[in-house]
């Protein structure tokens, strides 16, 4: 790298004497700035004569966004008791990318930012996966002393990766700080959405997530989830020596042939849990409910025949300290 090369990149931009509001809370130098669609954003620069005399705001990319702003983009405008304000407001309804760029006659280099425009509420841009799957509406269940990994998916384009975010805890029943960590750790802002979240040995309650951005501009909590004791459960064979098939794969049954299978239920250590109602649900078949209690080897085995083809499903409920754990399995019936 040449001395020439060097000193220009330790020349300082004079727009770090400035400083910028959005909405009353502070951008960091770099940060990115974000904007609400559907309301006003208050926009406030604060900077000295020597670098704004007067500033020109303007609105180059608009990614196909309706912004208006008063002033209006393009305006000169004067400070007001030292301060620079605009009024800025994106249409509701569609989230992107922007760039604004702040002019000053006082000196050549612009301030340029790229900037977005999203929804306070953070579930009109991302779905909240736990190992993969999205939270429902009534929440998902982490097995005391394990991890689950929480990962977004994107509704809108990239635009999002970009934003950095961090995930908080609020614990709503029987359960304290410790009993719930993170990594990365919770409160922490990053830019790669993903997290591992460990529940505490012998711990069991109900807690929800929150997501949000930089100064809780945007936030999403998600339904009340619980932190359970774990329960290893397992479709086999009726004997229970041969596994069966999982989702999406479907086990093979002929038509008015009784098709049989067990359920399994062990401790995390591999010991059977012994009655244990489990409750089976199969739509469709000649016992679409039964209830049996699990043997000394935890199992409880059932048969069902099928009188018409297709697919079906057989679901596994177990109730353990007020907590549903369910497993399902299919059933392809042909001729």
């Amino acid at each position: 790298m040449t001395t020439e090369l060097k000193a220009a990149i330790a020349v300082s931009s004079p727009w770090e004497q400035a400083t910028l509001w959005v909405n009353d809370k502070p951008v960091e130098w770099g940060a990115k700035l974000v904007l609400l669609r559907g309301q006003e954003n208050d926009v406030t620069l604060e900077a000295p004569p020597e670098i704004a005399g007067a500033l020109n705001l303007a609105l180059p990319e608009n990614s196909g966004l309706n912004i208006d702003a008063s002033p209006k983009f393009g305006n000169w405008v004067a400070p007001v008791n030292g301060k620079f304000n605009w009024k800025i407001t994106p249409d509701a309804g569609k989230s992107g990318r922007i760039t604004l760029v702040f002019y000053s006659r006082e000196v050549v280099q612009t301030w340029v930012h790229e900037s977005l425009v999203i929804s306070s509420n953070l579930a009109d841009e991302v779905t909240v996966l736990m190992d993969g799957i999205e939270i429902p509406s009534n929440g998902t269940n982490i097995p005391a002393g394990g991890t689950a990994k929480l990962s977004l998916a994107y509704k809108s384009p990239d635009f999002i990766r970009g934003l950095k975010l961090a995930l908080d805890v609020v614990f709503e029943e029987d359960l304290v700080p410790g009993d719930l960590t993170s990594q990365p750790p919770f409160c922490q802002q990053v830019l790669v959405h993903e997290w591992d979240i460990t529940g505490a040995q012998n711990k069991v309650g109900a807690f929800k997530l929150k997501l949000f951005s930089e100064a809780d501009w945007a936030v999403l909590t998600t339904p009340i989830n619980r932190l359970v004791a774990p329960i290893k459960m397992s479709f086999g064979s009726f004997a229970g020596g041969t596994p069966l098939l999982v989702p999406p794969e479907k086990n093979p049954c002929k038509i008015n042939t009784p098709f049989s299978y067990s359920v399994t239920l062990k401790s995390p250590a591999g010991d059977p849990l012994v009655g244990v109602p489990v409750t089976l649900y199969a739509p469709g078949s000649d016992k679409e409910e039964v209830e049996f209690a699990t043997n000394l080897n935890g199992m409880v085995r059932n048969i069902h025949l099928y009188k018409d083809v297709d697919v079906y499903g057989i679901r596994a409920v177990v109730r353990v300290t007020d907590v549903d754990h369910e497993l399902e399995t299919l059933v392809e019936v042909t001729n």
